[in-house]
This record gives C-alpha cells, sequence and structure tokens, in this order.
C-alpha cells in the first residue's frame, strides 16, 4: 500500500495538475484564500480523488445501502478479491456514503493533505469535510444524496456550520505493508491517467451517465443533463484529455469498438 501511494500521488501530479491549476485559482479567490504553491498542490489532489473515490467515479464505485460501519475496509476487501477489469460496464465495488467518504478522506490524508474528516450534515447521512483553514471549510458529496443534479464539490445545499469540528480521519482501513494486487493498482492508477486531466464538464457529464447506469444515487431527472451536456461538448473543440477521458469511457464501458470521442459524445446524447 505504501508504494502504491506514491505512484498515486505521482500520477495525480503528473496528469491532473495542468487541468486543475485554473480551478484552484477559482477556489482560492472565491475563499479568498492565498494561492500559493502548496496549497494548489493540495488542490490538484484533493479534487482529482474527489473525482476518482465519489458515487459513479472515475473508480467505478456504485452507492447502496449497505448498514456497513464508516470504513472503506470492505471497499479495498472487493477490490482486492476481485480486482477491477478495465474493460467492464459493471461497478468496481458497492458501498454506502460514509464508507465512501472514508475512502476519499483516507487517501487524501495518505497523499499528506491535513484537515479532511467525515461530516454529517444530517443524522442519516455522511459527506467529507476539508476543513483548509481556519475559516474555511469545504464540503464534499461523495454521493447524490438528499442533493440536486449540480450539486459537486464545494457546491452543496448542506449547511458547513452542522457539525462544529471535523475530525480529521487517519488511514486505518488498509496497513502500509498490505499488497495491493498489481492488477489493481494498474486499474486505479490507469483510470486515474485516463480521467484525471478532463474538464470537469466532461467528469460530471460521464459520472451522471455511469452512476444512472449503475442505479446508484443519482436521481433519475439528471439523465436529462447528459443530452444537453453532449450536444454542448459536439459543438466546441475539444482537448486532448477530454478526447482521452470520452475515448476510454466509450470503448472500456460503452463497448463501442474503437470509438473517437465524438461517437462517445453521440452515444451519450441519445
Amino acid at each position: 500500500m505504501r508504494d502504491f501511494i506514491t505512484r498515486l500521488g505521482a500520477r495525480i501530479d503528473a496528469c491532473a495538475t495542468d487541468a486543475r491549476h485554473p480551478d484552484a485559482e477559482r477556489f482560492c479567490a472565491e475563499h479568498r484564500i492565498e494561492c500559493s504553491a502548496a496549497r494548489v498542490h493540495d488542490y490538484v489532489r484533493v479534487r482529482t480523488l474527489f473525482e476518482m473515490t465519489r458515487d459513479g467515479g472515475a473508480f467505478r464505485l456504485r452507492w447502496s445501502i449497505t448498514d456497513r460501519d464508516p470504513t472503506a475496509r470492505h471497499i479495498w476487501a472487493a477490490w482486492r478479491h476481485t480486482p477491477p477489469l478495465a474493460s467492464s460496464a459493471a461497478p468496481s465495488a458497492t458501498a454506502e456514503c460514509d464508507e465512501l467518504s472514508a475512502l476519499f478522506a483516507g487517501l487524501a490524508r495518505r497523499l499528506d493533505v491535513r484537515g479532511i474528516g467525515l461530516f454529517w450534515p444530517t443524522s442519516n447521512h455522511t459527506i467529507a469535510a476539508w476543513d483548509v483553514s481556519p475559516a474555511v471549510r469545504v464540503l464534499v458529496p461523495t454521493s447524490q444524496i438528499f442533493l440536486a443534479c449540480d450539486a459537486t464539490f464545494d457546491r452543496t445545499t448542506f449547511l458547513p456550520s452542522k457539525q462544529r469540528v471535523v475530525y480529521e480521519l487517519r488511514p486505518t482501513d488498509v496497513p502500509d505493508s498490505r499488497p495491493v494486487p498489481r492488477a489493481l493498482a494498474t486499474f486505479l492508477l490507469d483510470q486515474v491517467a485516463y480521467y484525471a486531466g478532463a474538464s470537469l464538464d466532461v467528469l460530471a457529464m460521464i459520472r451522471t451517465h455511469r452512476a444512472l447506469r449503475f442505479d446508484s444515487s443519482m436521481p433519475a431527472a439528471c439523465g436529462a443533463n447528459i443530452a444537453a451536456a453532449a450536444k454542448g461538448l459536439r459543438a466546441r473543440p475539444l482537448s486532448p484529455p477530454d478526447r482521452r477521458a470520452l475515448t476510454r469511457y466509450g470503448s472500456t464501458e460503452l463497448g463501442l469498438t474503437a470509438p473517437s470521442a465524438e461517437e462517445t459524445l453521440e452515444r451519450l446524447a441519445r
């Protein structure tokens, strides 16, 4: 696990920094905080982990009620037992909101980002929260429970003041010395390589489509947004990272044969 985390951090830094740097600058401006190199670095890692680990995200996790403890142990156990296949329309594992949030928070702490823990906006729901500074708390909804279609990182209707203290989550779900199967490490790192550099618009569209296929926490009404998003993307030039993400999704999860980005968008628009 220790070696895998080192590789994960390096892969995120290499694949996501250019794409997320403008987002980091907007984030700092909105919260009126200094946009130092260290803060940008933390933002890139946190935002990328969020897009990977959320319900329907690139790690292909599916939300469902499991009634298990708020830990990522069961996710890692499922992944180790059956490492996800790159070409598959199936979820890689199923987990509840607190388990998804624990996976996200635990990975962030392993990647040296401080101040992230579990947050209870209601008595029966769990998300994550990031105390960026004593004055700035960011809510991180790893599922769409109780939220509208467009709710996302730092964009929720939950109240940051609902919980007084956010206790940083220690990554105790998997020991540092635990072996990570090569097939599992390859899948997770490859998903970062293919998706982390894509625009947030593309990631949101793919994630909505994937989550609806999984019948997870995404409200069915959100399906109406996919066609509109695909139409908008087809009307503008696509960046190489957006093309990479779209062709990956089309070929590995939609069953298209060597699709272009445009062919994947056409399928999503149906």
